[in-house]
């Protein structure tokens, strides 16, 4: 599909030239007038140059077998281009490695073709306006180390009663649910599944910008649900298993459901989550948190479903009752 990039790295062996180009002062000659030796090799597949358009094991072969019989100061030369084309515009960019033949070989690639994507992200930003919201990341960060207070229990659980459980920041929120909404908005969910009711503050101002209902998990059934999907969970709050349970009104084999809630820690309340949306014969089109505890397997134990999972803000760690948020590099133009 379209917009798309592609990248393509070609290897050269130069040809040797007629004589050497490192000079040497003969036994008993004048210092001034000097001679080279010649090439270790006469064979012309030898001193031939040599360009191989794709990159693989036989780069090191031909490398392996020139290293004998070549100067090992030989040049060969790693070019990569990369070209991004949405169906109107192509833009190319290009790097260039030279390596002494003694040290080349295939992984040299990663060299010439880091710095043409590098120049490419860079020429994509200036051209489309590609930043991300420095402000909101900002913000984050100092909700959960700085100005919020943002705290660690000693049983490691983070404390967010400040900005979006007992005491809610509506405008944080909001701001919080546009990016992680725009997220998802290419996967086209029908609605939006999450749990009350700590779900609900991230997951009402995302249906909003989706346009796209809620529905909300109970952890008790109430006298309106008759006939319901439900979902056994461990949770780490509480310490014990809960059940979670969907009226079966509200969720059919017709929705594309993106699954919402404010914390992703071992994967077990959305796991219940997708596991309801699985009993309706519905289909689950993502999960999207605003918190990720990182140092968690949540992510991992939910990677068997085969959907996006996007965190707006990931904890690597909460030890010594301090919160260290994970450092991802580009993340402020991503």
């Amino acid at each position: 599909g379209l917009p798309c990039v592609s990248c393509q790295t070609s290897f050269e062996i130069e040809p040797v030239p007629p004589t050497s180009p490192v000079p040497r002062i003969p036994k008993g000659g004048n210092p001034l007038k000097t001679t080279t030796p010649p090439p270790k090799s006469s064979n012309p597949r030898v001193l031939s140059g040599y360009r191989i358009n794709d990159i693989g094991m036989h780069v090191d072969y031909i490398c392996d077998a020139m290293r004998p019989v070549s100067e090992p100061t030989r040049v060969t030369r790693l070019t990569s281009c990369v070209c991004y084309y949405d169906g109107e515009m192509e833009i190319f960019e290009h790097a260039v490695c030279d390596v002494d033949l003694h040290f080349a070989n295939s992984l040299r690639t990663d060299i010439p073709l880091s710095q043409a994507i590098h120049d490419m992200t860079d020429v994509l930003k200036l051209t489309f306006g590609l930043e991300f919201q420095k402000h909101l990341q900002q913000r984050m960060e100092d909700v959960l180390g700085g100005s919020w207070d943002g705290k660690v229990l000693p049983n490691k659980i983070i404390d967010v009663s400040t900005f979006m459980d007992s005491q809610v920041d509506v405008n944080l929120m909001d701001d919080c649910a546009k990016e992680l909404a725009a997220r998802f908005m290419e996967s086209k969910p029908t609605k939006i599944l999450t749990v009350a009711t700590t779900g609900l503050v991230i997951a009402l101002p995302m249906a909003k910008y989706l346009q796209v209902p809620v529905v909300y998990a109970r952890k008790e059934r109430n006298v309106v649900m008759a006939d319901t999907y439900k979902a056994s969970y461990s949770s780490n709050t509480v310490g014990n298993n809960r059940e979670l349970l969907v009226s079966k009104s509200h969720v059919d084999e017709r929705d594309r459901i993106l699954v919402v809630d404010d914390f992703l820690s071992s994967g077990a309340t959305q796991e219940a989550l997708l596991t309801i949306i699985s009993d309706a014969g519905a289909m689950a089109v993502g999960v999207g948190v605003l918190l990720e505890k990182a140092y968690m397997s949540g992510r991992q134990s939910l990677s068997g479903f085969n959907i996006p999972i996007h965190s707006l803000c990931r904890v690597a760690s909460v030890e010594e009752q301090s919160i260290q948020l994970v450092e991802e590099e580009g993340f402020e133009n991503l």
